[in-house]
């Protein structure tokens, strides 16, 4: 059986596929041009959201044949992907959850960052200035804070079950997720307002979709009271860069941590980098880790399923479902 791997650079640890499964003919590709000479007549197709390209779209459109079946995307998000265009009979699975721990480890880390005002601390360290009383005053606690958390993916549940290590009330936005584990209540989007009203500190880990573009705009920021905290973890286009500078400077909003922009990387002239009460890390946060031990279980259990002729895990669109 034939599978063709696409990753985003060759020293990607996901290329360990080929030495791992040598029961299938593997072909690598590093360019839409390969794509075009080695996807005719291959079953499988292992690839990144990162490579995809309306290039890349177009030549696996025109060369792939009825033979593939599944194709595998080594990362959460897959909305490149879907702009590009794939193949309507293939299954479509992703990675959703290989990099949940260190993403949620990532998001509390902003988080309490943010609580306990490290930037400000970080600052006085570097002007050798003791300010024990303000500090004092300023700092926070995540013990009986609200944390709402919007998306109950598994980084999501992740968040939560980690905010609530932490004597948190954990509330949730979900489309479909209802309320378990460490989450006491959850609210549709429609009515993602009167959550983030009730919110102390919210966390962005949905997928990148149409509906989400935006999802936090000027509405949804001015519903987050003047010292709630937003740290995002998820995609930049969720959040309306524009409208979250607006209600930062305004004093509308207690902070924000940020490991995602709108468009990547950061405008050295973007005011967030001046803020005092913003965190910025540049996209790290499934870092820590090569997530590969989980990318290989994730691959060796679909494989035996598709092979099986069994439904896969995670599966993101079936075979004939339009995009």
């Amino acid at each position: 059986m034939k599978a063709v791997l696409y990753p985003f650079a060759p020293e990607e640890p996901i290329v360990q596929l080929v030495r791992d499964f040598p029961q299938l003919q593997w072909a690598i590709a590093a360019s839409p041009d390969d794509i075009a000479r080695e996807i005719g007549a291959a079953a499988i197709l292992v690839t990144s959201n990162r490579v995809c390209s309306a290039a890349y779209g177009e030549a696996l459109r025109r060369h792939a044949g009825q033979a593939l079946k599944w194709i595998h995307f080594t990362s959460a998000g897959i909305d490149r992907g879907l702009r590009m265009g794939l193949p309507d009979w293939a299954t479509v699975t992703n990675a959703t959850g290989v990099k949940a721990a260190m993403v949620s480890e990532h998001a509390l880390a902003l988080l309490l960052a943010l609580v306990r005002r490290l930037p400000e601390l970080a600052a006085d360290q570097l002007a050798r200035r003791w300010r024990h009383d303000d500090a004092m005053a300023k700092v926070a606690t995540l013990e009986g804070a609200t944390v709402c958390v919007v998306g109950l993916g598994s980084i999501g549940r992740e968040v939560a079950r980690k905010a609530k290590a932490f004597d948190a009330r954990v509330i949730a936005v979900s489309r479909a997720g209802s309320a378990e584990g460490a989450v006491e209540q959850v609210f549709p989007r429609g009515r993602i307002g009167e959550a983030l009203a009730m919110a102390d500190a919210v966390v962005i880990c949905t997928s990148s979709e149409a509906e989400s573009f935006h999802l936090i705009d000027a509405a949804a920021l001015a519903a987050m009271g003047p010292k709630a905290l937003l740290v995002n973890v998820a995609r930049g286009d969720i959040v309306d860069g524009a409208a979250l500078i607006a209600a930062l400077q305004a004093g509308r909003l207690g902070g924000a941590a940020l490991d995602v922009a709108e468009v990547e990387p950061l405008a050295p002239t973007s005011p967030l980098w001046d803020l005092p009460n913003v965190i910025i890390s540049p996209h790290i946060a499934g870092g820590g880790s090569s997530g590969y031990p989980q990318q290989k279980a994730l691959f060796a259990k679909n494989l035996l399923r598709f092979c099986a002729g069994e439904a896969l895990l995670n599966v993101c669109r079936t075979s004939g479902e339009a995009v």
